[in-house]
C-alpha cells in the first residue's frame, strides 16, 4: 500500500542530474510537503504533447459510475490482469515524485509510523496511473492512482504492499506516449528492488496528515 508520501525533494536539480527537460512553474503560495495523503493534489510528471511537465493532481480516482469512495491505489496483479477499471488510464501515465512514503506497523490505537527511502537519497519515481490529461481540471472522477505491488524482502515486517518504484531509465520510457502496452506492462514488472531502499522509524506526529513538521521524515532518538 502506498498511502501517504512525502514531497520534500529538490526536484528541480533531480531533474538536471537525470538529463530531463522539464516544464515546471510553481504556483506562488505552494510548497513542497512532508506529508502528503490521498484526497489532496500532490506533484505528478507527465508528458504534456512531447513535454514533460509537473502538474498538481488529485491524488485518488472514482469514475462516476463508481459507488465506493477514491481508490488511491491500483494493485498490479488487477492491473495486469486487464482490469477493465484501469486499463483505460494506462493511455495517460503519470510518475509521482517523492522523497519517499509512510507505513504503519503495531495495533490499532497503537501505530508506529515509518518512512521508505533510497538509499542513495535520490527521490524515488512512483508509476501512477490517471484519468487526468492536461489542462483538464482535476478531481477524482480525474484522478490518479499508485501502483503498488507485493512487498519482499525485510520490507514485508513494515507492510505487504509497495508502490512500484522506476528507475530514471524506465521512468522516461514510462511518460512516453510511444510506449506500447505490452512494454508499460513490462515496467510495472520490473521495479526498483527492496535492497535499493532504507526505513527507519519516525514521530507519531505524521499520523495527522495535517502535521507538516520538518521531522516528519527523520529518524526518532531511541
Amino acid at each position: 500500500m502506498c498511502g501517504r508520501i512525502s514531497q520534500d525533494v529538490d526536484l528541480e536539480n533531480f531533474f538536471v542530474k537525470v538529463d530531463w527537460d522539464v516544464f515546471w512553474r510553481p504556483q506562488p503560495g505552494t510548497r513542497l510537503k512532508f506529508n502528503v495523503p490521498p484526497g489532496t493534489t500532490p506533484l505528478v510528471l507527465h508528458d504534456a504533447g512531447g513535454t514533460l511537465t509537473v502538474d498538481r493532481v488529485f491524488w485518488g480516482y472514482k469514475p462516476v459510475w463508481y459507488k465506493r469512495g477514491p481508490v488511491s491505489n491500483a494493485r498490479l496483479d488487477t492491473v495486469l490482469k486487464g482490469s477493465g477499471f484501469w486499463k483505460p488510464l494506462l493511455e495517460r501515465r503519470v510518475l509521482v515524485p517523492a522523497r519517499g512514503w509512510y507505513e504503519w506497523t503495531g495495533e490499532k490505537g497503537d501505530k508506529q509510523p515509518w518512512f521508505i527511502c533510497a538509499k542513495d537519497a535520490q527521490p524515488i519515481l512512483m508509476a501512477g496511473i490517471s484519468a487526468w490529461k492536461s489542462g483538464q481540471e482535476t478531481s477524482k472522477e480525474t484522478g490518479f492512482a499508485i501502483v503498488t505491488d507485493d512487498a519482499a524482502g525485510g520490507m514485508v515486517d513494515i507492510h505487504d504492499r509497495r508502490p512500484v518504484c522506476l528507475t530514471p531509465d524506465n521512468a522516461r520510457a514510462w511518460l512516453d506516449p510511444d510506449t506500447g502496452t505490452n512494454d508499460v506492462l513490462d515496467l510495472l514488472s520490473t521495479p526498483r528492488p527492496e535492497s535499493a531502499f532504507q526505513w527507519w522509524e519516525v514521530t507519531r506526529a505524521v499520523g495527522n496528515s495535517r502535521y507538516q513538521g520538518a521531522d516528519s521524515a527523520e529518524p526518532i532518538k531511541k
